[in-house]
């Protein structure tokens, strides 16, 4: 996952073009930066039928729970969810299944703030 740092911001980016489980990215470190609030894009290219996507958090890297439920998308583009006040330690993507073929490639965007 590409992972960019600002003064406040960890944006990080990862494709998948099949479903599973993206690379967590590390939104909050002890005496370093704590993030609570994220936005989460996601951008579909080749789908066929459709594609399911979610994002999942976790406080110790091993168990994850679902920050963002399972979203079906029917088309190629972009769209994206905000969560506001939930502090995490780790946040992944993850691309849950593919319907009516194995084309469709998912980018993950997470901006952690």
């Amino acid at each position: 996952m590409a992972i960019t740092y600002f003064q406040d911001t960890i944006i990080g980016t990862e494709t998948l073009s099949a479903p599973g489980n993206g690379t967590p990215l590390e939104v909050a470190v002890n005496n370093l930066f704590s993030t609570k609030n994220y936005t989460c894009l996601v951008t579909v290219a080749s789908v066929n039928t459709n594609v399911i996507v979610s994002f999942e958090a976790s406080l110790d890297g091993t168990n994850y729970v679902t920050l963002l439920a399972n979203r079906t998308i029917t088309a190629n583009g972009s769209t994206y969810e905000s969560v506001i006040n939930k502090p995490f330690k780790w946040i992944r993507p993850k691309f849950v299944s593919e319907s009516g073929g194995t084309a469709a490639t998912v980018t993950f965007s997470i901006a952690a703030a």
